[in-house]
């Protein structure tokens, strides 16, 4: 598991060039990692636990911080970078295949890890609104004579 998560920041330090031949492996790796990821979840100890956490805290603020990087570097918005990635003419054949092969593996354990992860408690219908005030007598408007 550890390996898995050095060589996915270990992409991070690549040249550009470096990371086109890289992005399939990386792909690989973020999949492994996250299997392993579901798995601690599910059967691992409280200090495995926290260990996992740490690093995809790590790793969410390195994504966070490239995407930051890229966005200065290309003069794009990180909605315009969005855009860019999901264009599949910025891409050959076999790098758009590799992306949505992986993308597809990633979104089913994310999926799969929702599942496992403790969710925020579900309100009750109606619990959200506003208390209404109290029901009673209406004061009566009182006129001076």
């Amino acid at each position: 598991m550890h390996e898995e998560f050095r060589k996915i920041m270990s992409f991070f330090s690549l040249e550009p060039e470096q990371k086109v031949h890289e992005l399939e492996n990386v792909f690989q790796n973020s999949i492994e990692f996250f299997e392993k990821f579901k798995h601690i979840l599910s059967h691992g100890t409280p200090e495995e636990k926290a260990e996992i956490m740490n690093e995809i805290m790590q790793l969410q603020e390195k994504l966070q911080q490239e995407t930051h990087k890229m966005c200065e570097d290309t003069g794009l918005s990180e909605e315009q970078l969005k855009e860019y990635a999901q264009n599949q003419d910025n891409f050959s054949d076999e790098e758009w295949a590799s992306i949505q092969q992986a993308k597809q593996q990633l979104e089913q354990q994310a999926e799969e890890l929702s599942a496992i992860l403790p969710s925020k408690k579900k309100k009750a219908p109606g619990e959200d609104k506003k208390p209404k005030a109290p029901t009673g007598p209406k004061k009566k408007k009182w006129v001076k004579s």
